[in-house]
Order: structure tokens, then C-alpha cells, then sequence
């Protein structure tokens, strides 16, 4: 289980490529203080984990927004988000460091949620480690491959739109459409679709509205990272006259929690 929950917040960009520029990125910093490990083994034996996150902030459509996205999901015959992976693009860096006098392995997992469906490896963990005594089982929505960083070391890295993207269908796919998720997180889409199946060709998929980041190391580690979104739409909050955009995701359950609890 996680050494440390962190906070969860609701944050203001920090710097925008260009102002005044059509679809400039915007900036956003991980919640304080940033994520750290000591890299020292809890009770049960498993390496510290530890969490943080941010939820970003957007506008309630407009009157004329909200009937087209009625249109258009009457038209199909299922829900159209508001905040579409079509039109929001998101991208997290990440900068760790060794603090430790040797060296060591880290991972970062990142969950999330969109409008319909929250992702948290942890309740995933939770549920497949029912009625066993089993060491976790940590998925995370979007993986980052574990690496060696030697003591005293930083290592930076990208987490890109496209692996985002492949986690926003995944999440929308296991929530609205009931996708295997074994399956689903495991493959890459473009290479193997399997689990895909109920998924309608015509879906408009909903972007992440939430980014959650899971860091775990063996040494004394820490992350700091930040989230980069370009906003075609404009959708962002950042007008006074704007409300914001309140949906209540559904928590997403892998079928062994579902049995336990209906």
C-alpha cells in the first residue's frame, strides 16, 4: 500500500508557450511537497509507494455547446463528452533523483479519471489481492517502464500524448463499455485490439480530467513532475464569467471486487 498519500488538487497553469496564441500549451506543476520515497520496505515486505495528483479545471459548455453535445449524442445513441481526447492533449515530465548512496530502481505508474470513470491501481490491487496473501499486483491506466538510476543521478523523461491517449481509450473502454481489463491494459490498441470489441466504432472518446501519479523505489528517491495541455477548444477555466466543470466519475472495478460487493 501506498507510504504516503499525497494531495490531490485543483491547480492554475503556471506558463503558457505564448500568450494570446491559438492552442499554446499550458503548464501545470505537480501538487507540493513533491513525491519522495525513502526506499526502505513497509511491514509486509513491499517497497514504499507513494501518490500525488491534479485535477484540471474546465468550463461548464455554454448553452449552445450543450446542444449540440445533445445532438450529437442523440444522434449516436450514447453519451458525447464535453471534454473529448479529441480536443484536449496531455503530456506529463517527469524529473527523478537518487538521493541515496547507492543505486536503485524506480517505477511511475499514472491513474486518473475522465467525466464517466475513475482509475486508482491501488483499489485494482485491492481487489485482485482479495482472499489471498499475495504480494500487490500494481496495474496502473498508463505505465512507465522501471529503470535503474544510479546513486546521486537524475533521470528526466516524457510521458507523450499518444501513451495518454491509449490510456484514455482503455479507461473509457473498461468504464462505459465493460472491456476486460487485463486485456485491455496489457495490449497496445494499434498493435492488438483485443478486448475492444463492445467498444462502438463511432465512440467519441472522453480526454482524463484528472491525472494521478504512483512513484515507487527501492533507494531514497524523489519525483517531480508536470503536466503539459494544449486545449483546442478553449475549454480550460480561466474566466471569471466561466462555472466549472463538476462530473462525479463512477470508480472503476475489476470483476473480483464487483463480486465481492453486489
Amino acid at each position: 500500500m501506498p507510504e504516503n498519500h499525497g494531495g490531490f488538487s485543483r491547480l492554475i497553469p503556471i506558463a503558457t508557450l505564448a500568450l494570446g496564441c491559438v492552442n499554446a500549451p499550458l503548464y501545470f506543476a505537480s501538487p507540493t511537497p513533491i513525491l519522495a520515497v525513502t526506499g526502505q520496505n513497509d511491514a509486509m515486505g513491499n517497497p514504499p509507494r507513494i501518490e500525488n495528483g491534479l485535477t484540471l479545471q474546465f468550463r461548464n459548455p455554454n448553452q449552445t455547446e450543450q446542444k449540440d453535445l445533445d445532438s450529437q449524442s442523440a444522434a449516436l445513441g450514447f453519451a458525447v463528452p464535453w471534454i473529448e481526447r479529441a480536443h484536449v492533449h496531455l503530456e506529463l515530465t517527469y524529473d527523478v533523483t537518487n538521493t541515496d548512496t547507492k543505486d536503485g530502481t524506480f517505477a511511475i505508474g499514472i491513474d486518473g479519471a475522465s467525466e464517466y470513470t475513475k482509475y486508482d491501481e491501488n483499489v485494482v490491487a485491492m481487489a485482485l489481492g482479495a482472499g489471498n496473501n499475495n504480494a500487490p499486483n500494481f496495474i496502473p491506466l498508463i505505465p512507465v517502464t522501471p529503470q535503474i538510476l544510479a546513486a546521486g543521478k537524475t533521470v528526466s523523461g516524457t510521458v507523450r500524448e499518444d501513451d495518454f491517449e491509449e490510456g484514455e481509450l482503455d479507461l473509457d473502454a473498461m468504464g462505459r463499455w465493460m472491456a476486460p481489463f487485463n486485456a485491455v491494459l496489457i495490449n497496445n490498441s494499434q498493435v492488438n485490439p483485443i478486448g475492444l470489441d463492445m467498444v462502438p466504432p463511432n465512440v467519441v472518446i472522453p480526454a482524463l480530467i484528472e491525472i494521478d501519479v504512483n512513484f515507487t523505489a527501492n533507494a531514497a528517491m524523489s519525483c517531480n513532475y508536470g503536466v503539459r495541455v494544449r486545449d483546442d477548444n478553449d475549454q480550460l477555466l480561466h474566466d471569471s464569467g466561466d462555472t466549472l466543470f463538476s462530473p462525479t466519475p463512477a470508480l472503476f472495478q475489476p470483476p473480483a471486487m464487483m463480486a465481492t460487493t453486489n
